[in-house]
């Protein structure tokens, strides 16, 4: 009986770590300059939080380096360490979070959002969304992903690219419903 309980308690001690680990992991940095904003087309009127239903389709070129899409969320405060929704052992400040992405390597991902019209409920202030690009050079995984520049190829329909340096090119339609 008492090595059901300790090995019950275990599991319940395991969890809650890996879950405090996920919600506490910082992300990468991302450039605004390269990236490109996008928004919500409803209104955020300061009482809700509306949100807009976006369809994301990706197409990435055979051969070059491996390319991705983001999709990142400015937060100007968070909760660093030990996030319990209820209690926050550190805060942090000004992060970038991801909320979305695509890889050339498995590019059937997600392919909606829901972007949010409104940085918090009770807000008027719009969220900051940045649609990002990056490239690895090498094959190998303990490279550094790199930023690239992002271009607007089409305003109807909506639709941005970007090239690695090895010519392989990533293309992103933004599908408003």
């Amino acid at each position: 009986m008492t090595h059901t309980s300790i090995a019950l308690a275990s599991l319940a001690l395991l969890g809650v770590g890996a879950g405090v680990y996920g919600r506490s992991k910082s992300d990468d940095l991302v450039d605004r300059v390269q990236g490109v904003r996008i928004t919500s087309r409803i209104p955020c009127d300061g009482v809700t939080n509306p949100q807009e239903d976006l369809g994301l389709e990706t197409t990435f070129s055979p051969g070059g380096w491996q390319r991705t899409f983001h999709v990142d969320v400015f937060e100007s405060q968070y909760c660093k360490r030990l996030d319990l929704y209820f209690f926050c052992l550190t805060h942090g400040r000004d992060r970038w979070k991801h909320e979305w992405e695509s890889t050339s390597d498995s590019p059937a991902g997600s392919r909606r959002l829901w972007m949010n019209s409104c940085a918090d409920w009770g807000s008027k202030d719009a969220p900051e969304y940045i649609l990002s690009g990056w490239y690895r050079q090498g094959t190998a995984k303990k490279e550094p992903w790199q930023q690239a520049v992002i271009k607007k190829v089409s305003e109807t329909p909506e639709i941005y690219e970007f090239a690695d340096p090895n010519g392989g090119t990533a293309r992103i339609e933004i599908k408003r419903k």
